[in-house]
């Protein structure tokens, strides 16, 4: 589960290319909104076969799988690191062992660009002030925004969202609030291309809060691809060092013509690459298997990190060793099946979803299989902890598929299991992992969680400390939903008001 981050949204890359054999997309409109029972027909009673797949996933099978995604030697298994990648081929093996098929041509790792970037030395920033009560700026006092760098002077111009454009060679500085932040950022680049030579955010906000972005932005980033080159000087300034005549003018909006400032600043950039583990099974109905069900969870944690009582080894057992081995068990109880089912199933296990999603959305942008044949995602994020017999479905609300899971929880009792609604919206949950990638390009979703606990990104997150017995039945009970909806008649429907929120919408 990745924290809550500031900063800009990766750029991703171009489309990748998807197996012929499944170029073809569904014809159905995604926000048709179908009566519930459509998706909830299902042949009667559940198949001993099925009930023998779904047995296949046991408490110690899971032991076994997360001790060892989960080891010390794993080292937390930072996104990117070679820790990482042993984890990668490690689940890769399990999928070629079950006789899953590969996703990426005869590959069943799929490859991302990432970079990393970091300010430079603080000897190399500068940002002076010229005018009534001006100077140069302490360093502490102000961040260069990756992405940014060189170094231009110019008159100040104060700028706001959306209107006109500064003049031509002026140094654009607009006032934001910590509400504004993020709105500032992401206006950047329309700013210098309407003629800005640099561009200053005066951060109008408690000193903590500005710690915590200097927190963020000094800790390397990573992204997708390459970051965006901003071709110019780009820094966030604690608005409260301004000079007073400028904060005024910030506050009113008025015009800053009696300043010029002069801007510097640099970035590092290291190129690094990550994978996604991918297989599938074919679906056994010729007129269904070119649509899918792509059950994800992310195999990364944070690595290494600050020691507590000497260890300093973040195992990420639930976060999210426990929802990695949900989906190695998966992959294996439905490849025991006689007849898969009706519809294909993948099995994705992606990366960097502890630096901001970016396994998955690069898998988003470059997809193997179409998103539009793409019926639904059940992710896997943190079901080892707290709770023995309640498990969280986020996204439950928001189409069919949450009537399908009441109904596969009403016909097995022996799961002893209780769904409950997202407890915690303060928090953001549906954010913060990778259901949201497919959420947003209109693929319904739910995400299976049981909250985060005192040991979240901490290095007592251990294999000792997991629920075993809970978590397998949790993944039997995904099974289950799996299947009904690999074998329904209809495809899961979107809620419309759901839908133009999360698809059309901004999505919060």
């Amino acid at each position: 589960m990745k924290r809550k981050l500031p900063g800009i949204t990766p750029t991703l890359g171009a489309r990748g290319k998807s197996p012929a054999a499944f170029e073809r997309r569904c014809a159905r409109p995604a926000a048709m909104w179908v009566p519930l029972l459509a998706l909830a027909a299902f042949p009667a009673g559940i198949s001993a076969q099925n009930e023998a797949g779904a047995a296949t996933i046991t408490a110690d099978d899971l032991r076994l799988r997360i001790g060892a995604l989960a080891h010390d030697s794993m080292r937390g298994r930072a996104t990117p690191s070679p820790e990482l990648d042993k984890a990668a081929r490690h689940i890769a093996r399990r999928f070629e062992e079950f006789g899953l098929q590969p996703a990426d041509g005869d590959s069943y790792l799929q490859e991302y660009p990432l970079t990393a970037s970091r300010a430079g030395s603080p000897g190399r920033q500068l940002l002076d002030i010229s005018g009534p009560g001006g100077g140069t700026i302490d360093v502490s006092d102000y961040l260069a925004v990756p992405g940014g760098r060189g170094e231009a002077a110019g008159p100040l111009a104060i700028v706001t969202p959306g209107a006109a454009d500064p003049p031509t060679g002026a140094v654009a500085v607009m006032r934001v609030t910590p509400e504004e932040t993020r709105r500032g950022l992401e206006s950047v680049r329309g700013i210098l291309d309407g003629g800005a030579v640099a561009v200053l955010l005066a951060v109008d906000a408690p000193d903590d809060y500005f710690a915590g972005i200097r927190r963020f932005y000094e800790r390397e980033r990573l992204s997708v691809g390459m970051p965006e080159e901003l071709g110019a000087p780009v820094a966030l300034v604690r608005a409260q060092v301004l000079p007073e005549a400028l904060r005024v003018a910030l506050a009113s909006g008025a015009g800053a013509n009696a300043y010029e400032a002069t801007v510097r600043t640099h970035s590092v950039f290291r190129e690094e690459r990550a994978f996604n583990t991918i297989g599938w099974i074919e679906g056994s109905d010729p007129d269904l298997r070119g649509e899918f069900i792509v059950f994800t969870a992310h195999m990364d944690h944070v690595g290494v990190g600050r020691p507590v009582d000497g260890d300093s080894i973040y195992n990420g057992a639930d976060d999210d060793a426990s929802g990695t081995a949900a989906i190695i068990e998966l992959a294996e109880a439905y490849a025991s099946l006689e007849t898969p089912p009706r519809r294909s199933l993948v099995f994705l296990a992606v990366s960097g979803e502890e630096r901001g999603l970016l396994g998955s959305g690069w898998y988003a942008e470059n997809p193997l299989f179409p998103l539009g044949a793409t019926v639904a995602n059940l992710n896997i994020d943190m079901i080892g902890r707290n709770w023995r017999d309640t498990v969280v479905a986020i996204g439950a609300d928001e189409s069919t598929l949450g009537t399908t899971l009441r109904q596969t929880l009403r016909e097995h009792p022996e799961l002893g299991l209780e769904m409950i609604d997202d407890p915690w919206p303060e928090e953001n949950f549906y954010f913060r992992s990778d259901h949201y990638n497919f959420a947003r390009k209109g693929v319904p979703v739910l995400f299976f969680f049981t909250g985060t606990h005192e040991d979240y990104h901490g290095p007592n997150d251990e294999p000792d400390r997991i629920l075993y017995d809970k978590t397998a039945r949790i993944t039997r009970l995904i099974f289950h939903l799996g299947h009904r909806i690999a074998d329904a008649d209809g495809r899961p429907e979107w809620d419309p008001a759901a839908y133009r929120r999360v698809v059309e919408g901004s999505g919060r």
